[in-house]
């Protein structure tokens, strides 16, 4: 074994340790609804699946603890993780899989939760450490390529998405990172754009953000007939993902058009009683319109990408793990700088741990209730402390940190004029 990989296969397995105790020990509910999804494909519902609770009867066990409109992802979403959670867990006891999907509490203090646990996150372990090949492949160096995949092993936002509250982000980042590593590896700029909006499609039937980098990605080709083709492409994939539910009522209510995807067009500047300026779609456009006139190349489209998703975060009160989509871009910064934005890195760690204290108790200290079951359902950090806060307030100032180093980004990886 070269000197080069024999850290790597030891850090590797130092990941995969604390990936798999992670995910046996914490819990948060978004994961019953992917076992949910096995649960209801399972029960040969594959056409019909959006509109399954449509008939059910009200007294009906699914109703009692979940919404009619439980299923908000793109059809990809519950096909793969429902899918494969069905075939992983088909062979656990119906009693205790029962009362892990519909009574919760009856199956804290069984060990046969922290297995079930696994078998649930462990479908996001192909991707994630997929990323870290990425990542360890962008670059040429040793130490680059070994920083780059130590960086991602153990990043604190992979651990928490994906093995605590587990959720599935880490998918789309994958195809996103992949995208990016094909611009820059494959020679044929033509081919390699055309491949990585394939791929941005297919991201987006997980979840839709990845679309938003297909203009910036297009506009590396120089005519209007290929960048028109390449978009097209990137959304085509996506739109062949969810034709086949279009006629469903229950995905057209409830996934088609959530209210997660519209959170960036909130921040508006007024400019009547029913018309507003919609600050993330400005912004956006011009950096749009930025980007078509100053040439870009394959080396820094991943600033381009980075940009486009720094507008987003700074005008959306974001879930915490979506904040697993710019990981990957913080980390090639950090190698890109040499460390030079260290400290913005912390600001934005800072913030992003206050802003996790401030959700719902579940998504901090409630996440390791399978240790300890009396913070099912408990009082959250700030109680337990015993401080009164207010808490618009404090979102406000963590939010408008972040905004302040997001700023800084977004000027230092402002395009230079060309020529």
């Amino acid at each position: 074994m070269s000197l080069l990989k024999k850290p790597l296969v030891f850090i590797l397995i130092a990941g995969i340790f604390i990936r798999l105790f992670l995910s046996a020990t914490t819990f948060h509910s978004d994961i019953q609804h992917f076992d949910l999804a096995g649960y209801v494909l399972g029960k040969g519902n594959l056409s019909n699946f959006y509109d399954y609770t449509l008939s059910l009867n009200k007294d009906d066990q699914f109703l009692k603890k979940y919404p009619v409109a439980v299923f908000n992802y793109p059809p990809t979403t519950y096909f793969y993780l429902g899918g494969l959670n069905w075939i992983l867990t088909s062979w656990t006891d119906h009693d205790f899989h029962n009362n892990f999907l519909f009574d919760f509490t009856n199956t804290l203090g069984d060990l046969r939760l922290y297995l079930h646990l696994i078998l649930l996150k462990v479908p996001y372990l192909p991707f994630d450490i997929f990323i870290a090949y990425l990542l360890y492949n962008l670059y040429a160096l040793k130490r680059e390529k070994i920083l780059a995949f130590t960086l991602w092993i153990f990043n604190p936002w992979v651990l928490y998405s994906t093995y605590m509250i587990g959720q599935f982000d880490i998918i789309p980042t994958a195809f996103v990172v992949l995208a990016l590593y094909m611009v820059v590896k494959i020679a044929n700029l033509n081919k390699a754009v055309f491949l990585a909006a394939i791929l941005l499609g297919v991201g987006a039937s997980f979840k839709i953000y990845p679309l938003l980098f297909l203009l910036p990605l297009a506009f590396l080709l120089p005519t209007w007939s290929k960048r028109i083709q390449a978009i097209f492409l990137g959304v085509s994939v996506y739109v062949v993902t969810i034709l086949p539910f279009i006629n469903s009522l229950g995905y057209r209510s409830t996934a088609l058009a959530a209210n997660q995807m519209f959170k960036s067009l909130y921040a508006q500047i007024p400019i009547s009683g029913g018309e507003g300026i919609i600050l993330f779609v400005v912004l956006t456009g011009f950096f749009y319109l930025i980007y078509l006139y100053r040439a870009g190349s394959a080396e820094n489209l991943w600033q381009r990408f980075f940009v486009i998703l720094l507008l987003f975060f700074i005008f959306t009160h974001y879930h915490p793990q979506w904040f697993l989509w710019l990981t990957p871009f913080l980390i090639i910064e950090l190698i890109h700088s040499n460390f030079k934005h260290a400290f913005l890195l912390l600001v934005i760690a800072i913030t992003f741990l206050g802003s996790v204290s401030l959700f719902e108790q579940s998504l901090s200290i409630g996440l390791f209730t399978p240790l300890n079951p009396s913070l099912y359902n408990g009082a959250n950090l700030w109680q337990l402390l015993n401080i009164k806060y207010d808490l618009n307030l404090l979102r406000s100032l963590f939010q408008s940190l972040f905004v302040s180093v997001a700023g800084y980004l977004i000027y230092y990886y402002f395009p230079k004029k060309s020529g």
